[in-house]
């Protein structure tokens, strides 16, 4: 690995240890490996190089949902499969939960990178509406269920279920929050 991948592997083990207060410059380039400078020459400054880490593991977990959006499987398959994907990815690097989740609040506290963050859940909310509008064009999903909305109540109750998991680790199980939700909104029928 180069000292660039070291640094942005060494912020992320340092906000999951320390969180986003405790990683600082001296620990960070300590668990790299690297000189101080280090930094500097790669990303200009501590605060860049944490941006870069946190929003690499956004993207990295949202990547294969986006994927799967894009197959020619049957809309309910596509929505079921990224409902899964999305908690496998979270089972996978459960102890970067919490980095992502770190991601999460530095993007909602800070301007700058606000844009990246909401740009990166645009995109998979989009992809996901387009999936929903396809299911209700099959009747698959009710009528009332209008699909922008709907798509940001999935992402917003993935990035809850990842909130919640770190909250309550013995709780119930990630998987099967997903499962029922997304069981949930193709079971459910309007009343009449």
């Amino acid at each position: 690995m180069s000292t660039r991948d070291d640094l942005l592997d060494a912020a992320r083990t340092t906000v999951r240890r320390h969180g986003l207060t405790g990683a600082t410059s001296r620990e960070i380039t300590r668990t790299a490996g690297a000189n101080l400078g280090a930094i500097t020459y790669h990303f200009g400054s501590k605060d860049d190089l944490i941006a870069e880490a946190l929003f690499g593991e956004l993207e990295r977990r949202v990547a294969p949902a986006l994927t799967l959006l894009g197959t020619d499987d049957p809309p309910e398959q596509q929505l079921l499969a990224v409902v899964q994907t999305l908690g496998e990815e979270f089972e996978r690097d459960r102890a970067d939960t919490l980095v992502y989740v770190e991601a999460l609040l530095l993007a909602a506290r800070d301007e700058r990178y606000r844009r990246r963050a909401l740009d990166l859940f645009e995109s998979l909310r989009r992809r996901l509406a387009e999936t929903i509008a396809a299911l209700s064009e099959r009747d698959q999903v009710p009528a009332w269920v209008s699909p922008e909305p709907m798509a940001a109540l999935i992402v917003a109750v993935a990035n809850g279920i990842a909130l919640q998991s770190e909250l309550d680790p013995t709780g119930p199980d990630h998987r099967a929050m997903s499962s029922a939700f997304a069981q949930l909104l193709l079971a459910v029928r309007p009343p009449g």
